[in-house]
């Protein structure tokens, strides 16, 4: 398989075969070849092998792409092909919710059902390994739904709070 991923902003092609029944694969990224392994240690939870060296990552989908955490810093990840074929077109339909990247505890809920919400304004906050993050909206919509509260302990993938997207071109003000 080959692909090119873009991870802050810096594109990585990356060529990869199916990895066997023990999660190894052959890769290489920016053509250099490593071997690598991934573990499923839980929903949205990986352990991570490659050149010796180990670590857990913590994955979420969203509409974006892929939130992955990994040694305290999370990173947005996606298919760079399929950016280039959406770029200059409009999204009607996108993510309508809002998960965090790793375990945490909530700390604060702004969202309020109902409530209209910009593109990056704060809906959740979360706390993980002594570090604030601050969940946002992924484009200006209506909070239509907030499935959390304060002190709840929360998961990659659980839904946090959903949102109905603005019909293309009307504006809240």
């Amino acid at each position: 398989m080959r692909f090119r991923v873009k991870i802050d902003n810096q594109l990585f092609p990356i060529e990869a075969c199916a990895a066997d029944e023990h999660g190894y694969c052959r890769m290489a990224v920016n053509g250099m070849g490593t071997d690598a392994a991934v573990k499923a240690i839980a929903a949205g939870h990986l352990h991570l092998e490659a050149n010796g060296e180990a670590t857990n990552a913590f994955v979420a989908r969203s509409g974006s792409g892929l939130w992955v955490w990994v040694d305290g810093r999370a990173r947005l990840v996606f298919d760079a092909d399929t950016e280039q074929r959406r770029r200059g077109t409009v999204r009607r339909e996108g993510p309508r919710e809002v998960t965090p990247p790793t375990p945490a505890t909530v700390v604060r809920v702004p969202a309020i059902v109902g409530d209209h919400v910009e593109k990056g304004q704060a809906l959740v906050v979360v706390s993980a390994m002594k570090m604030e993050l601050t969940l946002t909206a992924p484009y200006s919509g209506t909070v239509s739904a907030v499935h959390t509260e304060v002190g709840a302990k929360v998961s990659p993938g659980e839904i946090l709070v959903e949102i109905e997207a603005d019909p293309e071109g009307e504006t809240h003000g």
